[in-house]
């Protein structure tokens, strides 16, 4: 059994999944429109500024939680575009279980962590 091959079937049935294929579809119905697009960017770099600032320690404001929902609640009224968004968190959930699939294989032969078997 060649892993390699396996990370291309796995990649091949990521690809044929419906979050995938939802995706897809919607993004393919987002990419003439420069509006939406200009939307879903705008959302994922205030998202993004958002989360990094609580990985930082930071807590965010009430308006900066406030803007983010009302920007996700506009979004949602865009229907491409709430299927892009349903899309990429079904298949950010996918990934992450994949994630921690392939992370639990690591940590059969990790030394860290040994400490608590012993």
């Amino acid at each position: 059994m060649n892993p390699y091959d396996r990370a291309h079937e796995l990649a091949r049935a990521i690809r044929e999944s419906e979050p995938f294929r939802a995706m897809r579809s919607a993004k393919v119905k987002i990419d003439p429109d420069s509006q939406a697009k200009r939307m879903l960017t705008d959302f994922h770099i205030k998202q993004f500024e958002f989360e990094s600032k609580r990985l930082m320690g930071q807590e965010p404001t009430a308006a900066e939680q406030e803007s983010l929902q009302k920007l996700y609640e506009i979004l949602q009224l865009h229907n491409s575009v709430r299927d892009y968004l349903l899309g990429e968190y079904q298949l950010g959930v996918l990934m992450q279980d994949v994630q921690k699939i392939l992370s639990d294989v690591l940590q059969e032969v990790s030394i860290e962590g040994d400490e608590d078997k012993v």
